[in-house]
């Protein structure tokens, strides 16, 4: 009992950080179309960021990762204008590689700045643990838990209350016509830029403490909260967290109890077969093109 108690808590974590890193892929994707590649390096840079602000500035904790989520979304608001305004109107293919671009560069900065060797990221709860059913649960699962369900819960109330979301959802099912309705689609791409990149940094951000910080440390996230994106349905809000999850449950308990040697591969695995059987994701709509 306890064994899957704690796996079911590591699952749990795993897939409210990939949640965080998918949604910013779907803020990006329903504002612009355009797939992030530079995605996995701003979630790198976001740990860093903090990393910064704890070690060299003195802040506590908590400033350190608010403070490094603020500067990360400025960070967002400056790529848009660097590697998309100025091809906004390209094909999404030259975009594509635009951002692939900013991804090395943004590896380059990083690896100028802080060098290659591993570090670790403190935490406000380092070292907690919290006994579940005989299962000793790190606190800062609980942690990432507890802070992913309030951003997942804030982006829902964004995307389905607010002018915001309204017109991102209007520009996700029919871009042309929302510009003929005035929509200023440069605005929000502003903003979801921003966006984007703070909830890439958020997740980051939680998860470095459990493992270490290095120059791939985002790549492995980026390319899980890929998968689950395609897993629910890419574009469908909910079906991304439900994507999320899964893929947390497959790697850590399918992969636990089952499949440990594969449990890494896991996830994809199940994204392809997904993608056999039901292309437009779990949650996403069929498209029916002539």
């Amino acid at each position: 009992m306890d064994t899957f108690v704690a796996l079911a808590f590591s699952a749990t974590a795993y897939g409210a950080v990939l949640a965080l890193a998918a949604l910013g892929f779907l803020v990006l994707y329903k504002a612009t179309g355009v797939v992030n590649f530079a995605h996995g390096d701003l979630i790198t840079l976001g740990g860093y960021v903090a990393l910064w602000f704890l070690v060299d500035v003195g802040m506590n904790t908590v400033l350190g990762y608010l403070a490094a989520v603020v500067v990360m979304f400025a960070i967002g608001v400056l790529l848009e204008r660097l590697a998309y305004a100025p091809l906004r109107r390209r094909p999404h293919l030259t975009v594509l590689i635009a951002t692939l671009a900013a991804a090395l560069v943004i590896r380059a900065i990083i690896s100028l700045w802080q060098g290659s060797t591993p570090q670790r990221l403190p935490s406000p709860v380092d070292g907690s643990v919290i006994e579940v059913f005989g299962a000793s649960i790190s606190g800062q699962r609980i942690l990432i838990i507890a802070v992913s369900a309030v951003c997942v819960g804030a982006v829902v109330w964004l995307f389905g209350y607010t002018s915001f979301g309204r017109q991102l959802r209007a520009l996700a099912s029919d871009r042309e016509t929302a510009e003929l309705y005035a929509i200023r689609t440069g605005r929000i791409s502003v903003v979801a830029w921003g966006m984007s990149a703070a909830l890439a940094a958020l997740a980051g951000i939680l998860v470095a403490p459990l493992s270490s910080l290095d120059l791939n440390f985002g790549f492995s996230i980026m390319l899980a909260a890929f998968a689950a994106a395609v897993l629910g349905g890419f574009g469908n809000l909910w079906g991304v967290v439900l994507g999320s999850m899964a893929i947390g449950a497959i790697q850590y308990l399918l992969g636990g109890y089952i499949f440990q040697d594969y449990a890494v591969i896991l996830p994809y695995i199940a994204m392809l077969a997904v993608l056999a059987l039901r292309p437009q994701g779990l949650l996403g709509k069929s498209e029916v093109r002539l």
